[in-house]
Protein backbone atom coordinates (compact mmCIF):
# COMPACT_ATOMS: atom_id res chain seq x y z
CA UNK A 1 0.00 0.00 0.00
CA UNK A 2 2.81 2.37 0.97
CA UNK A 3 4.73 1.33 -2.15
CA UNK A 4 1.76 2.27 -4.40
CA UNK A 5 1.45 5.58 -2.61
CA UNK A 6 5.11 6.30 -3.21
CA UNK A 7 4.72 5.37 -6.89
CA UNK A 8 1.75 7.68 -7.30
CA UNK A 9 3.66 10.53 -5.65
CA UNK A 10 6.65 9.95 -7.92
CA UNK A 11 4.58 9.90 -11.09
CA UNK A 12 2.58 12.95 -10.10
CA UNK A 13 5.88 14.71 -9.55
CA UNK A 14 7.03 13.62 -13.02
CA UNK A 15 3.78 14.90 -14.49
CA UNK A 16 4.06 18.31 -12.82
CA UNK A 17 7.72 18.71 -13.77
CA UNK A 18 7.11 17.64 -17.37
CA UNK A 19 4.16 20.02 -17.62
CA UNK A 20 6.20 22.91 -16.30
CA UNK A 21 9.07 22.02 -18.63
CA UNK A 22 7.18 21.48 -21.86
CA UNK A 23 4.33 24.00 -21.65
CA UNK A 24 6.57 27.07 -21.52
CA UNK A 25 8.56 25.64 -24.42
CA UNK A 26 5.40 25.39 -26.46
CA UNK A 27 4.35 28.89 -25.50
CA UNK A 28 7.68 30.29 -26.64
CA UNK A 29 7.47 28.31 -29.86
CA UNK A 30 3.96 29.34 -30.97
CA UNK A 31 3.76 32.33 -28.67
CA UNK A 32 1.00 33.64 -26.53
CA UNK A 33 1.35 36.69 -28.76
CA UNK A 34 -0.28 36.65 -32.16
CA UNK A 35 1.96 35.76 -35.05
CA UNK A 36 2.92 38.47 -37.51
CA UNK A 37 0.42 39.06 -40.31
CA UNK A 38 2.08 39.65 -43.66
CA UNK A 39 0.17 40.78 -46.74
CA UNK A 40 1.97 40.45 -50.06
CA UNK A 41 0.33 42.48 -52.83
CA UNK A 42 0.92 43.33 -56.46
CA UNK A 43 -0.22 46.02 -58.85
CA UNK A 44 -1.03 43.30 -61.36
CA UNK A 45 0.67 43.16 -64.72
CA UNK A 46 1.26 46.91 -64.93
CA UNK A 47 4.67 46.89 -63.28
CA UNK A 48 6.03 47.47 -59.82
CA UNK A 49 8.39 50.47 -59.62
CA UNK A 50 6.53 53.67 -58.84
CA UNK A 51 9.44 55.66 -57.46
CA UNK A 52 10.76 56.32 -53.99
CA UNK A 53 7.75 56.94 -51.72
CA UNK A 54 8.35 60.47 -50.53
CA UNK A 55 6.19 63.50 -51.42
CA UNK A 56 8.46 64.84 -54.18
CA UNK A 57 10.09 61.71 -55.63
CA UNK A 58 7.30 59.23 -56.42
CA UNK A 59 6.45 58.51 -60.05
CA UNK A 60 3.42 60.74 -60.77
CA UNK A 61 1.81 58.26 -63.16
CA UNK A 62 0.18 55.21 -61.68
CA UNK A 63 0.11 54.40 -57.97
CA UNK A 64 3.22 56.29 -56.89
CA UNK A 65 1.18 58.61 -54.70
CA UNK A 66 -0.53 55.65 -53.04
CA UNK A 67 2.82 54.12 -52.08
CA UNK A 68 3.72 57.48 -50.54
CA UNK A 69 0.40 57.84 -48.72
CA UNK A 70 1.19 54.82 -46.56
CA UNK A 71 3.99 56.82 -44.93
CA UNK A 72 2.58 60.35 -45.07
CA UNK A 73 -0.76 61.79 -43.99
CA UNK A 74 -2.71 64.75 -45.30
CA UNK A 75 -4.91 66.95 -43.14
CA UNK A 76 -8.05 65.07 -44.21
CA UNK A 77 -8.81 61.90 -46.16
CA UNK A 78 -11.82 60.32 -47.92
CA UNK A 79 -13.45 57.31 -46.29
CA UNK A 80 -15.36 54.41 -47.87
CA UNK A 81 -18.33 56.66 -48.72
CA UNK A 82 -16.12 59.42 -50.17
CA UNK A 83 -16.77 61.75 -47.22
CA UNK A 84 -13.81 63.60 -45.73
CA UNK A 85 -12.65 62.55 -42.29
CA UNK A 86 -9.87 64.09 -40.25
CA UNK A 87 -6.41 62.59 -40.38
CA UNK A 88 -3.89 65.05 -38.98
CA UNK A 89 -6.76 67.50 -38.53
CA UNK A 90 -9.41 66.78 -35.91
CA UNK A 91 -11.76 69.56 -37.08
CA UNK A 92 -11.90 72.45 -39.53
CA UNK A 93 -13.95 75.46 -40.61
CA UNK A 94 -13.91 77.97 -43.45
CA UNK A 95 -14.88 81.59 -43.87
CA UNK A 96 -18.06 82.40 -45.80
CA UNK A 97 -16.10 83.58 -48.82
CA UNK A 98 -14.01 80.38 -48.86
CA UNK A 99 -10.74 82.29 -48.61
CA UNK A 100 -9.73 81.22 -45.13
CA UNK A 101 -9.55 77.70 -43.68
CA UNK A 102 -8.70 76.93 -40.06
CA UNK A 103 -7.69 73.41 -39.02
CA UNK A 104 -7.51 72.13 -35.47
CA UNK A 105 -4.84 69.42 -35.38
CA UNK A 106 -4.70 66.19 -33.42
CA UNK A 107 -2.65 66.22 -30.27
CA UNK A 108 -0.15 63.51 -29.35
CA UNK A 109 0.77 62.64 -32.95
CA UNK A 110 4.41 61.74 -33.54
CA UNK A 111 6.58 61.19 -36.60
CA UNK A 112 7.98 57.74 -37.27
CA UNK A 113 11.23 58.79 -35.58
CA UNK A 114 9.40 59.77 -32.39
CA UNK A 115 9.57 63.54 -32.86
CA UNK A 116 6.29 65.38 -32.09
CA UNK A 117 4.11 66.63 -34.93
CA UNK A 118 2.90 70.23 -34.78
CA UNK A 119 1.27 73.00 -36.78
CA UNK A 120 4.74 74.25 -37.72
CA UNK A 121 5.17 71.11 -39.85
CA UNK A 122 1.98 71.91 -41.75
CA UNK A 123 3.01 75.50 -42.44
CA UNK A 124 6.49 74.33 -43.45
CA UNK A 125 5.14 71.68 -45.86
CA UNK A 126 2.89 73.98 -47.83
CA UNK A 127 5.61 76.61 -48.14
CA UNK A 128 8.27 74.02 -48.98
CA UNK A 129 6.29 72.26 -51.71
CA UNK A 130 5.25 75.57 -53.22
CA UNK A 131 8.86 76.78 -53.20
CA UNK A 132 10.26 73.56 -54.69
CA UNK A 133 7.71 73.24 -57.50
CA UNK A 134 10.28 74.36 -60.08
CA UNK A 135 12.79 71.73 -58.88
CA UNK A 136 10.44 68.76 -58.63
CA UNK A 137 7.79 68.53 -61.36
CA UNK A 138 5.68 66.55 -58.89
CA UNK A 139 5.27 69.72 -56.86
CA UNK A 140 3.60 71.69 -59.62
CA UNK A 141 1.98 68.73 -61.36
CA UNK A 142 0.37 67.03 -58.35
CA UNK A 143 -0.16 69.62 -55.61
CA UNK A 144 -2.13 72.77 -56.22
CA UNK A 145 -0.25 75.18 -53.97
CA UNK A 146 -0.55 78.03 -56.46
CA UNK A 147 -3.83 79.08 -54.83
CA UNK A 148 -2.19 79.30 -51.37
CA UNK A 149 -1.51 82.84 -50.19
CA UNK A 150 -0.19 81.98 -46.74
CA UNK A 151 -0.12 79.25 -44.12
CA UNK A 152 0.29 80.22 -40.48
CA UNK A 153 0.68 78.16 -37.32
CA UNK A 154 -1.51 79.95 -34.77
CA UNK A 155 -0.32 77.65 -31.99
CA UNK A 156 1.07 74.10 -31.75
CA UNK A 157 -2.21 72.55 -32.85
CA UNK A 158 -3.96 75.18 -34.96
CA UNK A 159 -3.13 76.19 -38.51
CA UNK A 160 -4.74 78.78 -40.76
CA UNK A 161 -4.57 78.54 -44.56
CA UNK A 162 -5.41 81.63 -46.60
CA UNK A 163 -6.19 81.35 -50.31
CA UNK A 164 -5.60 84.02 -52.92
CA UNK A 165 -9.01 83.29 -54.46
CA UNK A 166 -12.03 81.05 -53.73
CA UNK A 167 -11.35 77.44 -54.71
CA UNK A 168 -14.37 75.13 -54.70
CA UNK A 169 -12.50 71.79 -54.53
CA UNK A 170 -10.06 72.90 -51.80
CA UNK A 171 -10.83 70.00 -49.45
CA UNK A 172 -10.73 67.30 -52.16
CA UNK A 173 -7.80 68.63 -54.18
CA UNK A 174 -5.59 70.31 -51.57
CA UNK A 175 -6.30 69.45 -47.94
CA UNK A 176 -6.81 65.75 -48.79
CA UNK A 177 -3.82 65.58 -51.14
CA UNK A 178 -0.81 67.51 -49.79
CA UNK A 179 1.22 65.08 -47.62
CA UNK A 180 2.55 66.77 -44.50
CA UNK A 181 6.35 66.54 -44.17
CA UNK A 182 8.52 66.80 -41.01
CA UNK A 183 10.25 70.16 -40.88
CA UNK A 184 13.17 68.80 -38.84
CA UNK A 185 14.13 66.48 -41.71
CA UNK A 186 13.38 68.55 -44.79
CA UNK A 187 14.30 72.11 -43.78
CA UNK A 188 17.91 71.64 -44.92
CA UNK A 189 17.16 69.60 -48.07
CA UNK A 190 17.72 71.88 -51.05
CA UNK A 191 16.74 69.43 -53.80
CA UNK A 192 13.93 67.09 -52.68
CA UNK A 193 13.78 65.39 -56.08
CA UNK A 194 17.16 63.77 -55.36
CA UNK A 195 16.83 63.14 -51.64
CA UNK A 196 16.08 59.46 -51.07
CA UNK A 197 17.80 58.70 -47.78
CA UNK A 198 16.17 56.50 -45.18
CA UNK A 199 14.66 59.44 -43.31
CA UNK A 200 13.09 60.80 -46.52
CA UNK A 201 10.16 58.43 -46.00
CA UNK A 202 9.55 59.38 -42.35
CA UNK A 203 6.00 60.57 -41.92
CA UNK A 204 3.09 60.14 -39.52
CA UNK A 205 1.34 57.50 -41.65
CA UNK A 206 0.14 54.00 -40.75
CA UNK A 207 3.19 52.30 -42.25
CA UNK A 208 6.95 52.74 -42.02
CA UNK A 209 9.06 52.08 -45.11
CA UNK A 210 11.51 49.25 -44.44
CA UNK A 211 12.82 48.70 -47.96
CA UNK A 212 12.43 50.04 -51.49
CA UNK A 213 14.20 48.15 -54.27
CA UNK A 214 14.06 49.91 -57.62
CA UNK A 215 15.66 46.98 -59.48
CA UNK A 216 13.38 44.34 -57.95
CA UNK A 217 10.44 46.76 -58.13
CA UNK A 218 9.42 45.96 -54.58
CA UNK A 219 8.32 47.82 -51.47
CA UNK A 220 8.24 46.62 -47.87
CA UNK A 221 6.44 48.44 -45.06
CA UNK A 222 6.00 47.66 -41.37
CA UNK A 223 3.03 48.74 -39.26
CA UNK A 224 3.29 51.97 -37.30
CA UNK A 225 2.34 50.67 -33.86
CA UNK A 226 1.80 54.22 -32.60
CA UNK A 227 -0.50 55.35 -35.40
CA UNK A 228 -3.09 57.78 -34.04
CA UNK A 229 -6.04 55.88 -35.61
CA UNK A 230 -4.78 52.59 -34.19
CA UNK A 231 -2.19 50.05 -35.24
CA UNK A 232 -2.82 48.61 -38.74
CA UNK A 233 -4.32 45.13 -38.84
CA UNK A 234 -1.43 44.07 -41.10
CA UNK A 235 2.02 43.90 -39.51
CA UNK A 236 3.98 43.82 -42.76
CA UNK A 237 2.86 45.05 -46.17
CA UNK A 238 4.89 44.00 -49.21
CA UNK A 239 4.44 44.92 -52.88
CA UNK A 240 6.14 42.77 -55.49
CA UNK A 241 6.09 42.56 -59.26
CA UNK A 242 4.41 39.57 -60.87
CA UNK A 243 4.08 38.71 -64.53
CA UNK A 244 0.88 36.72 -63.97
CA UNK A 245 -1.19 37.85 -60.97
CA UNK A 246 -3.78 35.11 -61.51
CA UNK A 247 -1.26 32.30 -61.08
CA UNK A 248 0.42 34.15 -58.22
CA UNK A 249 -2.93 34.50 -56.42
CA UNK A 250 -3.86 30.87 -56.94
CA UNK A 251 -0.49 29.56 -55.71
CA UNK A 252 -0.41 31.92 -52.75
CA UNK A 253 2.71 33.70 -53.98
CA UNK A 254 0.75 36.92 -53.43
CA UNK A 255 -2.33 37.60 -51.32
CA UNK A 256 -3.84 40.52 -53.23
CA UNK A 257 -3.70 42.13 -56.66
CA UNK A 258 -5.36 44.59 -59.00
CA UNK A 259 -6.91 42.74 -61.95
CA UNK A 260 -8.71 43.09 -65.24
CA UNK A 261 -12.10 41.47 -65.84
CA UNK A 262 -10.46 38.72 -67.90
CA UNK A 263 -8.14 37.95 -65.01
CA UNK A 264 -11.06 37.87 -62.59
CA UNK A 265 -12.77 35.28 -64.79
CA UNK A 266 -9.57 33.21 -64.87
CA UNK A 267 -9.60 32.88 -61.07
CA UNK A 268 -12.40 30.32 -61.45
CA UNK A 269 -14.17 31.34 -58.24
CA UNK A 270 -11.33 30.42 -55.90
CA UNK A 271 -12.99 30.03 -52.51
CA UNK A 272 -10.50 32.04 -50.46
CA UNK A 273 -10.30 34.98 -52.88
CA UNK A 274 -12.75 37.85 -52.54
CA UNK A 275 -13.23 39.99 -55.66
CA UNK A 276 -14.44 43.59 -55.61
CA UNK A 277 -15.03 46.02 -58.47
CA UNK A 278 -15.82 49.66 -59.03
CA UNK A 279 -15.99 52.47 -61.58
CA UNK A 280 -12.44 53.04 -62.68
CA UNK A 281 -12.26 56.62 -63.89
CA UNK A 282 -9.43 55.05 -65.85
CA UNK A 283 -9.50 56.30 -69.42
CA UNK A 284 -7.95 55.01 -72.62
CA UNK A 285 -7.83 58.00 -74.94
CA UNK A 286 -6.35 58.80 -78.29
CA UNK A 287 -4.10 61.80 -77.94
CA UNK A 288 -3.27 64.13 -80.85
CA UNK A 289 -0.15 66.23 -81.20
CA UNK A 290 -2.22 69.32 -81.92
CA UNK A 291 0.49 71.97 -81.56
CA UNK A 292 3.10 70.31 -83.79
CA UNK A 293 1.13 68.41 -86.42
CA UNK A 294 -0.61 70.66 -88.94
CA UNK A 295 -2.85 67.85 -90.18
CA UNK A 296 -4.06 66.90 -86.71
CA UNK A 297 -4.49 70.56 -85.87
CA UNK A 298 -7.47 70.44 -88.24
CA UNK A 299 -10.62 69.86 -86.17
CA UNK A 300 -12.41 68.18 -89.10
CA UNK A 301 -9.63 65.58 -89.43
CA UNK A 302 -9.91 64.78 -85.72
CA UNK A 303 -13.70 64.47 -86.05
CA UNK A 304 -13.29 62.18 -89.07
CA UNK A 305 -11.01 59.95 -87.02
CA UNK A 306 -13.62 59.86 -84.25
CA UNK A 307 -16.38 58.84 -86.71
CA UNK A 308 -14.13 56.06 -88.04
CA UNK A 309 -13.80 54.39 -84.63
CA UNK A 310 -16.46 52.09 -83.20
CA UNK A 311 -15.76 52.64 -79.50
CA UNK A 312 -18.43 50.18 -78.36
CA UNK A 313 -16.84 47.43 -80.45
CA UNK A 314 -13.33 48.37 -79.32
CA UNK A 315 -14.35 48.17 -75.65
CA UNK A 316 -15.87 44.72 -76.15
CA UNK A 317 -12.74 43.48 -77.93
CA UNK A 318 -10.22 44.96 -75.51
CA UNK A 319 -11.96 44.98 -72.11
CA UNK A 320 -14.59 42.31 -72.92
CA UNK A 321 -17.29 44.15 -71.02
CA UNK A 322 -14.98 45.30 -68.24
CA UNK A 323 -15.56 48.96 -69.03
CA UNK A 324 -17.75 51.47 -70.86
CA UNK A 325 -17.32 53.27 -74.16
CA UNK A 326 -15.97 56.79 -73.95
CA UNK A 327 -18.06 59.94 -73.81
CA UNK A 328 -17.18 62.70 -76.32
CA UNK A 329 -17.44 65.21 -73.46
CA UNK A 330 -14.75 63.18 -71.66
CA UNK A 331 -16.54 62.85 -68.30
CA UNK A 332 -17.59 59.20 -67.79
CA UNK A 333 -21.33 58.48 -67.62
CA UNK A 334 -21.22 57.26 -64.01
CA UNK A 335 -19.86 60.61 -62.79
CA UNK A 336 -22.15 63.09 -61.04
CA UNK A 337 -20.66 65.75 -63.37
CA UNK A 338 -21.61 63.90 -66.56
CA UNK A 339 -23.44 65.86 -69.28
CA UNK A 340 -25.17 63.59 -71.85
CA UNK A 341 -26.23 66.50 -74.06
CA UNK A 342 -23.06 66.84 -76.13
CA UNK A 343 -22.14 66.10 -79.75
CA UNK A 344 -21.99 62.36 -80.46
CA UNK A 345 -19.69 60.50 -82.85
CA UNK A 346 -21.32 57.18 -83.51
CA UNK A 347 -19.43 54.87 -85.87
CA UNK A 348 -20.10 56.28 -89.36
CA UNK A 349 -17.72 55.36 -92.19
CA UNK A 350 -19.63 57.41 -94.75
CA UNK A 351 -19.36 60.61 -92.70
CA UNK A 352 -15.70 59.98 -91.95
CA UNK A 353 -14.85 59.48 -95.63
CA UNK A 354 -16.73 62.63 -96.69
CA UNK A 355 -14.96 64.76 -94.08
CA UNK A 356 -11.55 63.49 -95.20
CA UNK A 357 -12.44 64.12 -98.84
CA UNK A 358 -13.50 67.66 -97.98
CA UNK A 359 -10.24 68.16 -96.08
CA UNK A 360 -8.32 67.58 -99.34
CA UNK A 361 -7.42 63.88 -99.17
CA UNK A 362 -9.51 62.48 -102.02
CA UNK A 363 -6.73 60.52 -103.76
CA UNK A 364 -5.32 57.18 -102.57
CA UNK A 365 -2.24 55.10 -103.31
CA UNK A 366 -2.20 51.43 -104.29
CA UNK A 367 -2.54 50.41 -100.66
CA UNK A 368 -5.65 52.50 -100.17
CA UNK A 369 -3.91 55.17 -98.09
CA UNK A 370 -5.09 58.72 -98.75
CA UNK A 371 -2.78 61.31 -100.30
CA UNK A 372 -2.73 65.08 -100.04
CA UNK A 373 -2.46 67.41 -103.04
CA UNK A 374 1.34 66.97 -103.10
CA UNK A 375 1.04 63.18 -103.08
CA UNK A 376 2.12 62.79 -99.42
CA UNK A 377 0.54 59.93 -97.48
CA UNK A 378 -2.02 60.63 -94.77
CA UNK A 379 -0.10 58.49 -92.31
CA UNK A 380 0.68 58.81 -88.60
CA UNK A 381 2.86 57.09 -86.06
CA UNK A 382 0.88 55.69 -83.11
CA UNK A 383 2.76 55.60 -79.82
CA UNK A 384 1.53 53.32 -76.99
CA UNK A 385 2.67 51.32 -73.99
CA UNK A 386 3.39 47.67 -74.69
CA UNK A 387 0.95 46.10 -72.23
CA UNK A 388 -1.54 43.61 -73.60
CA UNK A 389 -4.60 45.87 -73.58
CA UNK A 390 -2.85 48.85 -75.17
CA UNK A 391 -1.33 46.57 -77.79
CA UNK A 392 -4.76 45.23 -78.73
CA UNK A 393 -6.21 48.74 -78.73
CA UNK A 394 -3.43 50.00 -81.01
CA UNK A 395 -4.04 47.19 -83.49
CA UNK A 396 -7.77 47.93 -83.60
CA UNK A 397 -7.20 51.66 -84.12
CA UNK A 398 -4.77 50.83 -86.93
CA UNK A 399 -7.38 48.60 -88.55
CA UNK A 400 -10.26 51.07 -88.20
CA UNK A 401 -8.25 54.01 -89.55
CA UNK A 402 -7.02 51.97 -92.50
CA UNK A 403 -10.71 51.45 -93.31
CA UNK A 404 -11.01 55.17 -94.09
CA UNK A 405 -7.64 55.44 -95.78
CA UNK A 406 -5.45 56.63 -92.90
CA UNK A 407 -2.15 54.82 -92.47
CA UNK A 408 -0.90 54.03 -88.97
CA UNK A 409 2.61 52.89 -88.01
CA UNK A 410 2.69 51.24 -84.58
CA UNK A 411 5.38 52.24 -82.10
CA UNK A 412 5.25 50.47 -78.71
CA UNK A 413 7.35 51.32 -75.66
CA UNK A 414 7.37 51.10 -71.88
CA UNK A 415 5.37 53.65 -69.90
CA UNK A 416 8.25 55.94 -69.02
CA UNK A 417 9.49 56.00 -72.62
CA UNK A 418 6.02 56.81 -73.93
CA UNK A 419 5.54 59.51 -71.28
CA UNK A 420 8.90 61.02 -72.18
CA UNK A 421 8.19 61.13 -75.92
CA UNK A 422 4.71 62.59 -75.41
CA UNK A 423 6.02 65.13 -72.94
CA UNK A 424 8.67 66.22 -75.42
CA UNK A 425 6.13 66.44 -78.24
CA UNK A 426 7.84 63.68 -80.26
CA UNK A 427 4.73 61.87 -81.49
CA UNK A 428 1.79 62.07 -83.90
CA UNK A 429 -0.84 59.97 -82.16
CA UNK A 430 -0.59 58.30 -78.77
CA UNK A 431 -2.74 55.95 -76.75
CA UNK A 432 -2.77 57.42 -73.30
CA UNK A 433 -4.25 55.44 -70.43
CA UNK A 434 -4.44 56.96 -66.97
CA UNK A 435 -6.64 57.58 -64.00
CA UNK A 436 -8.69 60.74 -63.81
CA UNK A 437 -10.11 62.65 -60.91
CA UNK A 438 -13.84 62.74 -60.32
CA UNK A 439 -13.54 66.46 -59.68
CA UNK A 440 -13.48 68.62 -62.83
CA UNK A 441 -10.74 70.77 -61.34
CA UNK A 442 -8.31 68.01 -62.25
CA UNK A 443 -10.32 66.02 -64.75
CA UNK A 444 -10.96 68.88 -67.18
CA UNK A 445 -8.91 71.92 -66.23
CA UNK A 446 -5.67 70.31 -67.37
CA UNK A 447 -6.90 69.92 -70.95
CA UNK A 448 -4.82 72.74 -72.34
CA UNK A 449 -1.60 71.04 -71.19
CA UNK A 450 -2.68 67.42 -71.62
CA UNK A 451 -3.98 67.87 -75.17
CA UNK A 452 -2.26 70.96 -76.55
CA UNK A 453 -5.70 72.44 -77.27
CA UNK A 454 -5.90 76.11 -76.38
CA UNK A 455 -9.38 77.56 -76.17
CA UNK A 456 -9.91 80.88 -74.45
CA UNK A 457 -13.59 80.07 -73.92
CA UNK A 458 -12.77 76.73 -72.30
CA UNK A 459 -10.06 78.26 -70.10
CA UNK A 460 -12.45 80.99 -68.92
CA UNK A 461 -15.06 78.38 -67.95
CA UNK A 462 -12.40 76.32 -66.19
CA UNK A 463 -11.34 79.26 -64.06
CA UNK A 464 -14.91 80.24 -63.28
CA UNK A 465 -16.05 76.79 -62.18
CA UNK A 466 -13.14 76.42 -59.78
CA UNK A 467 -14.12 79.60 -57.98
CA UNK A 468 -17.85 78.88 -57.91
CA UNK A 469 -18.81 77.70 -54.43
CA UNK A 470 -22.46 76.95 -55.33
CA UNK A 471 -22.45 73.36 -56.61
CA UNK A 472 -25.42 73.70 -58.96
CA UNK A 473 -23.92 76.75 -60.63
CA UNK A 474 -20.61 74.95 -60.86
CA UNK A 475 -22.25 71.93 -62.54
CA UNK A 476 -23.78 74.19 -65.18
CA UNK A 477 -20.33 75.56 -66.02
CA UNK A 478 -18.82 72.08 -66.15
CA UNK A 479 -21.61 70.99 -68.51
CA UNK A 480 -20.62 73.80 -70.90
CA UNK A 481 -17.00 72.66 -70.73
CA UNK A 482 -18.03 69.18 -71.86
CA UNK A 483 -19.94 70.65 -74.81
CA UNK A 484 -16.79 72.45 -75.95
CA UNK A 485 -14.68 69.30 -75.62
CA UNK A 486 -17.13 67.27 -77.70
CA UNK A 487 -17.39 70.00 -80.34
CA UNK A 488 -13.63 70.38 -80.77
CA UNK A 489 -12.37 66.79 -80.18
CA UNK A 490 -9.01 67.73 -78.62
CA UNK A 491 -8.77 64.07 -77.61
CA UNK A 492 -10.85 60.93 -78.12
CA UNK A 493 -11.86 59.12 -74.92
CA UNK A 494 -12.21 55.65 -76.39
CA UNK A 495 -13.24 53.82 -73.24
CA UNK A 496 -13.18 53.82 -69.45
CA UNK A 497 -11.96 50.69 -67.73
CA UNK A 498 -13.65 49.38 -64.61
CA UNK A 499 -11.36 48.39 -61.77
CA UNK A 500 -11.19 44.98 -60.13
CA UNK A 501 -9.12 43.40 -57.41
CA UNK A 502 -8.95 40.12 -55.52
CA UNK A 503 -7.64 39.40 -52.04
CA UNK A 504 -7.19 36.32 -49.91
CA UNK A 505 -9.81 37.19 -47.30
CA UNK A 506 -8.11 34.90 -44.80
CA UNK A 507 -5.34 37.50 -44.78
CA UNK A 508 -7.35 40.72 -45.07
CA UNK A 509 -10.99 41.56 -45.65
CA UNK A 510 -12.52 44.98 -46.15
CA UNK A 511 -11.06 46.38 -49.38
CA UNK A 512 -13.27 48.97 -51.08
CA UNK A 513 -13.21 51.49 -53.91
CA UNK A 514 -13.52 55.05 -52.64
CA UNK A 515 -16.15 57.14 -54.46
CA UNK A 516 -14.12 59.90 -56.04
CA UNK A 517 -10.86 58.08 -55.46
CA UNK A 518 -8.07 59.08 -53.10
CA UNK A 519 -5.24 61.57 -53.44
CA UNK A 520 -7.40 63.89 -55.51
CA UNK A 521 -9.00 61.13 -57.55
CA UNK A 522 -6.80 58.03 -57.86
CA UNK A 523 -9.18 55.09 -58.58
CA UNK A 524 -7.74 52.36 -56.39
CA UNK A 525 -8.67 49.78 -53.80
CA UNK A 526 -5.66 50.86 -51.73
CA UNK A 527 -7.31 53.45 -49.51
CA UNK A 528 -5.02 53.19 -46.49
CA UNK A 529 -8.03 53.17 -44.16
CA UNK A 530 -8.66 49.54 -45.11
CA UNK A 531 -5.50 48.63 -43.22
CA UNK A 532 -6.92 50.34 -40.14
CA UNK A 533 -10.58 49.35 -40.24
CA UNK A 534 -10.38 46.11 -42.22
CA UNK A 535 -10.22 42.68 -40.60
CA UNK A 536 -7.27 40.36 -40.68
CA UNK A 537 -8.12 36.67 -40.72
CA UNK A 538 -4.54 35.80 -39.86
CA UNK A 539 -4.98 36.85 -36.24
CA UNK A 540 -7.83 34.46 -35.47
CA UNK A 541 -6.00 31.64 -37.24
CA UNK A 542 -2.89 32.22 -35.18
CA UNK A 543 -4.87 32.21 -31.96
CA UNK A 544 -6.44 28.91 -32.96
CA UNK A 545 -3.10 27.35 -33.79
CA UNK A 546 -1.64 28.58 -30.55
CA UNK A 547 -4.36 26.88 -28.52
CA UNK A 548 -4.02 23.61 -30.41
CA UNK A 549 -0.24 23.51 -30.19
CA UNK A 550 -0.30 24.23 -26.47
CA UNK A 551 -2.50 21.23 -25.88
CA UNK A 552 -0.23 18.99 -27.94
CA UNK A 553 2.92 20.35 -26.36
CA UNK A 554 2.63 18.20 -23.25
CA UNK A 555 4.30 15.68 -25.48
CA UNK A 556 5.11 12.07 -24.87
CA UNK A 557 6.40 12.49 -21.32
CA UNK A 558 3.27 14.22 -20.12
CA UNK A 559 1.07 11.54 -21.69
CA UNK A 560 3.18 8.76 -20.22
CA UNK A 561 2.94 10.34 -16.78
CA UNK A 562 -0.85 10.44 -17.03
CA UNK A 563 -1.04 6.82 -18.17
CA UNK A 564 1.28 5.59 -15.44
CA UNK A 565 -0.69 7.43 -12.76
CA UNK A 566 -3.90 5.96 -14.07
CA UNK A 567 -2.37 2.46 -14.04
CA UNK A 568 -1.13 2.89 -10.46
CA UNK A 569 -4.53 4.04 -9.27
CA UNK A 570 -6.18 1.06 -10.92
CA UNK A 571 -3.70 -1.34 -9.28
CA UNK A 572 -4.30 0.25 -5.91
CA UNK A 573 -8.05 -0.14 -6.31
CA UNK A 574 -7.71 -3.81 -7.21
CA UNK A 575 -5.67 -4.42 -4.10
Amino acid sequence: MQQNGRMISIFFSIFIISSLFFLPAAASETGTDEQETVLKASWGSSGGDWGFPSPLTFYPRGPGYIMTSYCFDALVWPNETGDMIGLLASSWKSSEDGLEWTFQLREGVTWHDGEPFSANDVAFTYDYIKGKASISPIGSGWYNTEIIESVEALDDHTVRIKLNRPYAPFMQQVAAVVPIMPEHIWKNVSDPSKYMEKDASIGTGPFILEDYDKDQQSYKYSANENYFLGKPVIDTLIYVKTSDPVISLKTGEIDQSSLTLDQVKALNDSDNLKVINGPGYWVYRLRFNIPSNNILNNTDVRKAIYYSLDCEDIESRVLHGGGVAGNPGYVPPYSSWYNPDVAQYTYDIETANKMLDDAGYQNKDMDGIRLDAAGKKLEFQLLYTSDQQSQRLAELIQSYLKGVGIGVVLKPGDMKTVDGLVGAGNFDLAIYSHGTSTDPARMLNSFSTSTGWNSTEFTALAEEQMGTMDENQRKALVAQMQVLIADNVPTIPIMYRNVYSACNQEKLDGFFYTPGGVGGGVPTEYNKLVFIYGTSGGNSENLGNSTGNTADSMGIFGNIAILVCAFALKTRKQQ
